[in-house]
């Protein structure tokens, strides 16, 4: 099962990318999670809302966040199956913050939680090295 949870959250990631260059609409997201699906957040990137209810509530924060930039991108970089239905994402995401000539680059990994082809948790860490350590793939 291992392999067929990391190719749902390819194919989630993938997805995202046509939303982002607009080839598909938001909606086509719910397919890939659960209806009960969470969403959680290091509380370092979003102290005010840590966790989501669902794939609405997330994609309303991400809207707010990718506003903060002029130019914006995200890579996911390394897909990682971590056993119990997990898969870690490693990523790195840059940003050039709207009116300045001040860069973000971040380097995360966000932690899937795959239960019968669908995405039932997720939990964004701040590093690359949190995100290894809590699916226990430490580096």
């Amino acid at each position: 099962m291992s392999a067929e949870n990391v190719e749902v959250v390819r194919q989630l990631l993938a997805t995202f990318v046509e939303v982002d260059e607009g080839l598909v609409e938001p909606g086509r997201l719910q397919r890939f999670f659960a209806a009960d699906a969470t969403l959680d957040m290091d509380p370092k990137v979003a102290p005010e809302n840590t966790e989501f209810h669902g794939i609405d509530e997330f994609l309303a924060w991400r809207t707010e966040w990718i506003a903060m930039f002029d130019d914006w991108s995200y890579d996911p970089e390394q897909f990682l199956d971590a056993g119990d239905n997990r898969v870690a994402v490693t990523f790195r995401q840059r940003g050039r913050l709207r009116d300045t000539d001040d860069w973000v680059d971040m380097h995360y990994g966000i932690v899937y939680t795959v239960e019968e082809g669908l995405i039932t948790a997720s939990r964004m860490y701040v590093t690359v090295k949190d995100a290894l350590d809590a699916a226990g793939l430490s580096e």
